[in-house]
């Protein structure tokens, strides 16, 4: 019998076996649990890898933000294909990761609850949803076409790429007509990651409500 959560679950787990974070974590992991749980010693590497957790998220967004400056200052610069499709992947991951903390409570430091939100989760959350705009703006920036930039965007049409992603990242509604099928396509993908994105922090904020009813 077809578990299709169970798929999912493990076409997630598939998928983040190819982040190289994964296998850096795991050998963390591995010497983890050689010592006893909340010992000195285990804490020591649980706190190395809460560390390793935040440095390569936000090691990303600094990459992400040095690379559409880099789109924007020097327009000229050929890039390979094989860029585009290393940050197609990174975005995908970043979906991909999200969807497996929220889902399964997995793909994270302490698996076993579907949703774990605390303030660090979301703002960690945040960081990779911007880390996500400036990634698609560096693909615009390289390789996308636009039809209509209007006359008072012409003498800096170089940064029609990030203001394109801004636009679509923040109201899901481009600021210019795609010119060709490819920017049509990664308008729309980006159209379709704010919206998974966005359910997945809408529901990392519900989680943290402590309802309670009132009093007669």
């Amino acid at each position: 019998m077809l578990n299709t959560a169970e798929f999912v679950k493990q076409l997630i787990r598939w998928v983040y076996v190819f982040s190289p974070y994964f296998w850096v974590d795991s050998y963390f992991k591995r010497q983890e649990s050689h010592f006893e749980i909340e010992s000195q010693s285990w804490q020591k590497i649980r706190d190395k890898r809460l560390f390793l957790s935040e440095f390569y998220i936000v090691g990303w967004l600094g990459l992400s933000i040095a690379l559409t400056l880099m789109t924007v200052n020097f327009p000229q610069i050929n890039w390979p294909l094989w860029v585009l499709l290393f940050l197609m992947l990174r975005i995908f991951g970043i979906v991909n990761k999200e969807l497996g903390v929220i889902l399964f409570g997995i793909c994270k430091i302490t698996e076993g609850s579907m949703v774990s939100a605390t303030g660090r989760v979301i703002v960690l959350a945040m960081v990779n949803f911007l880390t996500a705009m400036f990634l698609f703006a560096s693909i615009y920036q390289i390789n996308g076409v636009f039809s209509d930039v209007p006359n008072y965007f012409q003498s800096a049409s170089h940064i029609a790429g990030l203001i394109q992603s801004l636009n679509v990242q923040f109201t899901m509604s481009g600021a210019f007509t795609p010119g060709n099928a490819f920017t049509w396509w990664l308008t729309t993908a980006q159209g379709m990651f704010c919206f998974v994105f966005g359910t997945i922090v809408i529901s990392l904020f519900v989680s943290l409500l402590s309802v309670k009813p009132l009093k007669a």
